[in-house]
């Protein structure tokens, strides 16, 4: 095994958080990264808001001093209002970053319509603006950033120098067990070329580990595997999509053939979320061929 998926230390600078997404343990890991100043990767949820915020006490953790954004999805943004919320009430501000290109997308959180999951809180806080090359200081761990496209057109990876650990957010998938890989075309703004770029980018990055979303903290040589393994899957996919093209939405059907052919854990979900994640891969598949 190469990968810690439960919430624990992960090196001696950072904490995997699992905010239990919709009440599921093992789908969304949020990252606590703490030396001179405390950063999280990603803010989660509206619904885990709450449990995020006491998780982050329990660890002594609240506030943090910044929260960086892999990308502008509703799951990695909607807790954002209520954990600086509850900053300003102990008279203390949260700094939210993010990719320059990310801050049109918080500004009006309308496009996540498409995961039929709304309504969503447009974010209104102040936004410091990342692009390709920044670096944030942690007072005792550097961050750089890389711009990384695809699974949407603001993502960013952010590579902690000091541990050679690199954050991915989505961009090369949802990978919550060992043998089971979801594709990262989910609606509404996946491309496919920037997609490859951003692979071969990542696979000329210096890292020693990496770390998912969706879920978990990978190393050793799976931390490089992991690349094209994500190419694999998305190629495998994206043909059983495109064989399928009439059928997208009978996701009945679909999880029936998906099983099937590919993922014989994909129960693991259960079956609502299960068709759900189908459905977001459907809509993702079809905004792009414009279908």
């Amino acid at each position: 095994m190469t990968a810690i998926r439960q919430s624990g230390k992960i090196n001696e600078d950072t904490t995997l958080i699992d905010i239990e997404m919709l009440g599921i343990q093992g789908i969304f890991s949020m990252y606590l990264i703490e030396s001179g100043k405390k950063c999280i990767i990603d803010a989660g949820t509206k619904t885990e808001a709450q449990e995020i915020h006491n998780k982050l006490k329990e660890l002594n953790a609240f506030p943090p001093d910044m929260i960086i954004l892999t990308h502008s999805h509703w799951d990695h943004t909607q807790a954002i209002p209520f954990l600086c919320h509850k900053a300003e009430k102990m008279g203390k501000q949260i700094e939210i970053l993010a990719s320059a290109a990310a801050i049109p997308h918080l500004r009006e959180q309308s496009f996540n319509d498409a995961f039929g999951l709304g309504p969503y809180e447009n974010i209104k806080n102040d936004v410091t603006p990342l692009k390709e090359g920044d670096i944030v200081d942690l007072e005792g761990i550097t961050l750089k950033i890389f711009e990384i496209p695809g699974h949407t057109n603001d993502h960013i990876a952010i590579l902690d120098e000091k541990n050679n650990n690199i954050y991915v957010g989505d961009a090369i998938g949802i990978k919550p067990l060992d043998n089971f890989f979801i594709p990262p075309f989910l609606p509404p703004y996946w491309d496919k070329d920037t997609y490859v770029n951003s692979i071969n980018k990542l696979k000329n990055i210096d890292y020693d580990s990496l770390c998912l979303a969706h879920f978990g903290y990978i190393y050793d040589d799976e931390a490089k595997s992991i690349l094209d393994e994500s190419v694999s899957v998305y190629e495998q996919w994206w043909k059983l999509f495109e064989e399928n093209v009439d059928k997208l939405f009978d996701l009945a059907y679909m999880k029936d053939t998906i099983i099937q052919k590919m993922l014989p854990n994909f129960e693991h979900f259960g079956e609502v979320l299960a068709q759900t994640v189908l459905f977001w891969l459907a809509t993702g598949f079809k905004i792009y061929k414009n279908l």
